[in-house]
Formats: C-alpha cells, structure tokens, sequence
C-alpha cells in the first residue's frame, strides 16, 4: 500500500492498516450515497485515506464513535469535492457550445441545483459546516459533537441554529437566481 509510505512511524502505520481494513466499506458506501457511481465512490475513498494518512495523527482510538464521524466527514468532503469537480467540467463542456440550449436534458438541471446546494454546504464556514456533517449526516447527538469538537454543547446548539439561518440565506438566493433566469428565457 503506498499511502503507507506517507506515515513516518511503524505505530501509526499499523492503527493506519487497521483503520482501512475496519472502515474502508462503510467509507466506500458515504461515498457512494453521494456520487452514485462505483468508480467515482472508489476514487472518493482513496482520496479520503489519502488525506487519513497524512492526519494519522489527529485520529484517536480506532473503535470509537469520534474516530468514526471523523473519518465520514472526510469520506464525504472527498465524494463532495469529486462531485463538485465532475460538475463543474459538465458546465465547462455545456458551455463550450457542445450542445445546444434547447437540448439540454432535464436531468442536467436537477444536477445543476443538487450541485449548488452542495456549494451552500462546502462553502458554510468549517465551524458550522462539521458540526451539521456530524449532527445531519453521522446522526451525533449534540453532547457527543461537544466532546469530539471540544466546546460546549450550547455552542453546539448556537451553530446548528445559525448554520440553518446561513443555510437558508443562501438557497432563498438561489431561488432568486432561478426565478430571475426561468423569466429572463
């Protein structure tokens, strides 16, 4: 495995080895839930253990829960940043005049909008945007998000709340947007 060539001491290297024996399917199936596609899903998961190798040492025992968000949060920041990436060059082909305006499938748009609420997502600010995977998508309670993340669980409370407000400034201006272009065409 070369991942392991990145990890200095033979101790990490070994947590590292059982890490990826023990989670790599339940990263692969994050991966998927998001991407859909098995390769993409695959590509996600080794980009994931590739950042993992290099932040062995952030992660704590193997078998706890901690470990475990950890490791989903990344898992689905790889898929998001994949799905961003793919998104963006389906933009760069449509808009190179590839296809024309009217042939545009419907299918496009849906991933169109799925991708910017994607963006609202990756571009809250990472103290409100690991606090919403942990709670939302690795199902935490708010006691638990405290311990991992080291504040208090009122700060935790306080962030959901103002990441929800953050949230949905953000997709009431992308209604705005899709308003304004549905009646500009």
């Amino acid at each position: 495995m070369i991942l392991l060539t990145i990890i200095d001491n033979s101790e990490d290297r070994t947590k590292f080895c059982v890490i990826y024996e023990k989670y790599r399917y339940l990263l692969q199936k994050v991966a998927m839930d998001i991407l859909h596609d098995r390769y993409l899903a695959e590509d996600a998961v080794q980009n994931a253990f590739l950042r993992i190798a290099g932040n062995i040492g952030k992660v704590g025992e193997v078998d706890s829960r901690q470990t475990k968000s950890y490791l989903i949060v990344i898992a689905k920041n790889a898929a998001i940043d994949i799905c961003r990436k793919r998104n963006r060059q389906i933009q760069r082909e449509i808009n190179e005049g590839e296809v024309g305006e009217e042939k545009l499938p419907a299918v496009y748009m849906e991933t169109d909008i799925e991708n910017e609420v994607l963006n609202v997502l990756k571009n809250l600010p990472e103290k409100y945007r690991d606090i919403f995977l942990l709670k939302y998508s690795a199902d935490m309670e708010n006691s638990e998000i405290a311990k991992v993340c080291g504040i208090k669980e009122a700060t935790v409370r306080q962030r959901i709340a103002r990441g929800k407000v953050m949230i949905e400034d953000e997709i009431r201006k992308l209604e705005v947007n899709v308003y304004a272009a549905d009646r500009s065409n």
